[in-house]
């Protein structure tokens, strides 16, 4: 009898032991690849939307689901090709502009706020003036040489790309194998909640590049009315950082403001009243607009997940934090059903006073 006791305990420590180290070795693979996995997830995202796109042409044009898709992929690869050809050059062109103009505007920027006493008395209670303008300086340029020649980004889209277009392609035999490591009697749940995580990606993803483009063009000719050089190549960051919500706007006016201030104080101004007007109207009634056959994002909730994101995988966590969190919110919303909103208490002024 004892022996059948000890050998079920032996078991049982055996068990347990081995669960505790294939989840830490779980975690551990996570955590070294966590960088990939946030790229999987972006394929997964790309593919949600070539998917959607080739179906509505599916329907349209009344042709096969992959002729839809590699028409879709056609059509795109020959606009850009077009797109580069005529304005490749120009573009590259002001980008390199852009990396050369940025830090003469931050010296010029340093300057003009040295000959003033309030200026004097701001960069004393600062490290030394030439620590901040070479450090400055030296941190924007790498800023442009990362945007222009980074070959990990590049590698990574072109990663990202080449997922999406896989996963597209097949998506059916890629779920069918999650669902057969799925045990049998969770699988209409799984149904559930990729059917509403799918339903969440494809509509962010319509608006977010709906909003990339209207900030991206309307940046532009705001800041060619005003009279800011390389409008063009600073229209091209807003909207790309657009796609990052919170951070991405503060980091597209940065630059923009620079050169507005090395050539006069007024035209900063009318730039940062430019780009408040154009994210103020694709915030408050872009978003609003799009975000109707979408969870709404919480701003507390994007910024706490950029946050930890970006202490885990850096900027890649950033820029996707957003959809990151749709995603969660979509797995919620099945396994946990919303109950009604309940208000905050209010504690009476009575109590207080007790």
């Amino acid at each position: 009898m004892d022996e059948r006791v000890d050998d079920r305990f032996r078991s049982r420590v055996s068990f347990t032991l081995l669960a505790i180290t294939a989840i830490g070795l779980s975690f551990g693979l996570v955590w070294i690849g966590r960088v990939i996995f946030l790229l999987l997830f972006a394929s997964v995202i790309g593919a949600i939307f070539l998917t959607s796109v080739a179906d509505w042409i599916h329907v349209r044009l009344r042709i096969k689901q992959g002729e839809a898709l590699a028409l879709f992929i056609c059509v795109t690869f020959a606009t850009i090709a077009i797109l580069v050809w005529i304005q490749g050059p120009n573009i590259t062109e002001q980008f390199s502009d852009l990396e050369v103009e940025l830090p003469v505007a931050a010296r010029s920027l340093l300057g003009q706020i040295q000959s003033h006493h309030w200026g004097q008395w701001l960069l004393r209670q600062s490290p030394g003036t030439e620590q901040l303008s070479n450090g400055f300086s030296f941190a924007l340029t790498h800023i442009g040489g990362f945007v222009l020649t980074s070959v990990t980004l590049i590698a990574g889209l072109v990663i990202v790309f080449s997922l999406s277009v896989y996963l597209s392609a097949e998506p059916t035999m890629y779920y069918n194998g999650i669902r057969r490591v799925v045990p049998e009697d969770y699988r209409e749940k799984l149904d559930e909640c990729t059917a509403s995580v799918t339903q969440i990606l494809r509509w962010w993803v319509l608006a977010k590049l709906i909003s990339m483009t209207m900030v991206g063009i309307l940046i532009t000719i705001g800041l060619w009315i005003v009279g800011v050089p390389l409008a063009g190549s600073l229209g091209i960051i807003a909207a790309l950082m657009t796609f990052i919500p919170n951070v991405g706007p503060i980091i597209s006016v940065i630059p923009a403001v620079l050169l507005a201030l090395a050539i006069s104080p007024t035209k900063g101004l009318l730039t940062i009243l430019v780009f408040c007007i154009v994210f103020t109207a694709e915030g408050y009634v872009v978003t609003p607009l799009l975000e109707r056959n979408i969870v709404r994002l919480p701003p507390a909730l994007t910024l706490t997940m950029q946050l930890l994101l970006a202490a885990v995988a850096g900027p890649v966590g950033v820029a996707l934090a957003a959809p990151l969190a749709a995603a969660i919110l979509g797995v919620l919303s099945v396994l946990l059903p919303s109950a009604p909103n309940v208000p905050i208490p209010i504690v009476p002024k009575q109590l207080h006073q007790r």
